[in-house]
């Protein structure tokens, strides 16, 4: 095991939680004691703003917070962002996070903002700059660095390989974390034809450390990744196979618009998703902001 897989492997059980949303704010510290954990998008708080960094260390005081952030852009060419990176280890070191987690994608190209999370193209030059700068987030914040499969609306072509062996390769060279995302390998395996289960079982199973469930919606016979929706059956029967796989540590419902009038339907998809990854070999185990109570 490289240091980074050590690190990995001791992430705690985190539980089941759902992502931090300001509409929601006070409907989600009134039901804390149904939410393990929370995730944030770190790019929101990034430009510490004294309001927004107040209402982390609020959040950070009654529940374990995870950042999760849509603008390090780890697939691109070029140097990552210095202010960037200090931006976010601030925001790491303030919540205390056991990891950090991001997307396998890029959102940014020289002198180009692309505005969408867009997948990778899947060859053996961009898997080695992914490598070498994932190295260097991971040295910079000090700890694992977890991430995300995305949907994508179209295969780039002439990959030299698919986006499993890519993710499990990675992982190999730089010891890091996987997110993932459930609701994504279902919208992908619909919209694109391939087989749900054989993408899971292709995947570096070992080191995912946390999962996302979330509703989508059709449009013109395309799936789309919405975070407006229940979560879908198909979803749900996807996390129930991935955790008679393996010990699932932490799993976020998101819901990022078209919000219930109460947040009782959100919390009761949080708790169906404890009960799914709650199995035997986590009877003994609590939530990590638990322990510390």
């Amino acid at each position: 095991m490289t240091q980074s897989n050590n690190a990995v492997a001791a992430i705690p059980y985190l539980g089941s939680g759902m992502g931090f949303r300001r509409s929601m704010k006070q409907a989600i510290f009134d039901a804390r004691d149904s939410i393990d954990f929370v995730e944030i998008i770190t790019d929101q708080y990034a430009e510490g703003d004294p309001r927004y960094m107040r209402e982390l260390e609020e959040a950070s005081d009654i529940f374990q917070v995870i950042p999760h952030g849509i603008g390090l852009s780890i697939g691109s060419a070029g140097p990552l962002s210095r202010d960037y990176l200090r931006a976010i280890k601030h925001i790491s070191d303030l919540t205390r996070s056991p990891y950090y987690s991001e997307h396998l994608c890029m959102t940014q190209a020289p002198g180009i903002n692309i505005g969408h999370l867009s997948p990778l193209w899947f060859t053996e030059p961009v898997l080695e700059n992914t490598i070498n700068r994932v190295a260097q987030v991971q040295n910079y914040l000090g700890k694992p660095l977890i991430l995300e499969n995305v949907t994508y609306a179209f295969d780039i072509p002439q990959a030299e390989m698919p986006q499993t062996e890519f993710f499990n390769r990675l992982v190999a060279a730089t010891g890091c974390g996987v997110l993932l995302d459930i609701t994504n390998v279902f919208i992908n395996s619909t919209n694109h034809g391939y087989d749900p289960i054989a993408f899971l079982e292709e995947m570096p199973l070992d080191n995912v450390v946390q999962v996302h469930v979330a509703g989508g919606f059709w449009r013109d016979d395309v799936l789309i990744d919405g975070h407006s929706e229940p979560v879908q059956e198909e979803s749900w029967g996807l996390l129930e196979q991935l955790a008679a796989k393996i010990k699932v540590r932490a799993c976020i419902l998101e819901h990022d618009s078209n919000f219930p009038e109460s947040i009782n339907p959100l919390v009761d998809q949080v708790n169906r998703a404890r009960k799914i990854i709650t199995g035997p070999a986590l009877e003994q185990d609590q939530p990590m902001m638990a322990q510390a109570l």
